[in-house]
């Protein structure tokens, strides 16, 4: 491959591979071939499929082998019911839009509350040839949904709150914000090595039913509109947005932050 594009999640995915700290926070990844999709089916039984392109949660569809060859499919809120690997691989091929590539995944069992599964948003934007994190919520995503997306229902809370309610035992909060800082810091300075013009990088990080943090994804023009949701984001939104523009509202700027030598 000669060219990454920015919005490519399967290029982004690459190029953080590279990194061996970012390499063991990734869900395996590969892109959607009949091949790849029979070995991870087989390989993890709950798999994810998505469009290498687009946002919204858009195109997004969850398989779940629930036994003998039974197989449950969730797009959104719906889910369908197939038999038989060959059948399933035919419905999948033909939901897809044709002129778009997709990925594949191995499922993440997201942390929950009350049911209901939970990610985190960290934005990151480049001040001063500095990268801040500049705004954080967490999503739950609405119920009877596999997608978290603000478009499709999910609650908003600050991260600590959704921390709080997680449903994890002997959580570290104050260790894992830290770790969830480091990281965002780290995947934005990966990500600029190689798109070097750009000042900000949205980052969907997960956290399973184990406390392990994931990279779900990094988008190039993070949408921000959950941050108007609750009082407490909306300073970070007049940060956000007052960055973007070129302005100097950097009154409610996390501190930067300086990773040890481990995650230089």
């Amino acid at each position: 491959m000669n060219e990454y594009k920015i919005n490519n999640k399967l290029h982004k995915y690459q190029l953080m591979k590279k990194d061996p700290e970012l390499a063991r926070l990734l869900p395996d990844t590969r892109q959607f071939t009949k091949d790849n999709f029979f070995y991870f089916i087989e390989k993890y039984k709950q798999i994810i499929i998505k469009p290498t392109l687009g946002s919204h949660g858009k195109g997004i569809i969850i398989v779940s082998n629930v036994g003998c060859k039974e197989y449950e499919l969730l797009i959104l809120n719906k889910k369908k019911y197939i038999r038989g690997e060959n059948n399933l691989y035919c419905f999948i091929n033909k939901s897809r839009s044709k002129n778009m590539i997709y990925l594949i995944q191995n499922f993440i069992s997201l942390a929950k509350i009350q049911g209901r599964s939970l990610d985190l948003r960290y934005i990151s934007q480049k001040h001063k040839c500095n990268w801040l994190i500049t705004g954080k919520y967490a999503k739950v995503a609405k119920e009877g949904y596999g997608v978290t997306n603000f478009e499709h229902g999910s609650t908003i809370l600050t991260v600590g709150d959704a921390l709080q309610k997680a449903e994890l035992p002997n959580l570290n909060i104050e260790k894992l914000l830290g770790t969830l800082e480091l990281l965002t810091i780290s995947l934005s300075k990966c990500l600029s090595n190689y798109f070097r013009k750009h000042l900000i990088w949205g980052s969907d990080i997960g956290i399973d039913v184990n406390g392990d943090v994931w990279i779900i994804e990094v988008n190039s023009a993070p949408q921000t509109n959950g941050f108007c949701e609750l009082d407490s984001l909306k300073p970070m939104y007049k940060t956000i947005e007052s960055l973007k523009k070129g302005r100097s509202n950097t009154c409610h700027l996390t501190k930067k932050i300086t990773p040890n030598k481990s995650n230089e």
